[in-house]
């Protein structure tokens, strides 16, 4: 279990973990970086400058809607992730070619248990160990 507390970056505060990245079948290499914690995402989001440190291999593209409708074409890419001591070996990623933030969407966060405890600023985070998804 890991404990982390929100960012007060934000406007409400916003919950964070922290990451590490690498390239499948090697050690994770990048990280520890911050990451946002948003159960609305449907997909994880890493800016590409990160992809490009770890040699992120592009696996396909698809189809993204914004909440606010829109819809573009986005490159997919295939990582190792680390949240917090939590090591998965391959993980697919959208790569963000506009913004600086790391964003666990719940491609990620369906394989934790989490206690997001707002009143007091913090984060919980637990490994299921359920099936690979």
């Amino acid at each position: 279990m890991s404990y982390h507390l929100y960012s007060g970056d934000y406007y409400p505060p916003f919950p964070v973990a922290e990451i590490r990245l690498g390239t499948p079948g090697k050690e994770t290499i990048l990280g520890p970086l911050e990451a946002l914690i948003d159960t609305g995402a449907d997909a994880t989001l890493i800016p590409l400058v990160y992809l490009n440190q770890v040699n992120a291999e592009e696996v396909d593209q698809a189809g993204m809607r914004s909440q606010w409708g829109e819809r573009r074409v986005v490159s997919i890419y295939s990582v190792a992730l680390e949240v917090d001591n939590h090591h998965f070996s391959v993980m697919w990623v959208v790569g963000d070619e506009l913004g600086s933030e790391i964003v666990l969407g719940r491609n990620v966060l369906n394989r934790l248990r989490l206690l997001l405890d707002g009143p007091a600023g913090l984060v919980e985070v637990w490994e299921t160990g359920g099936r690979p998804m």
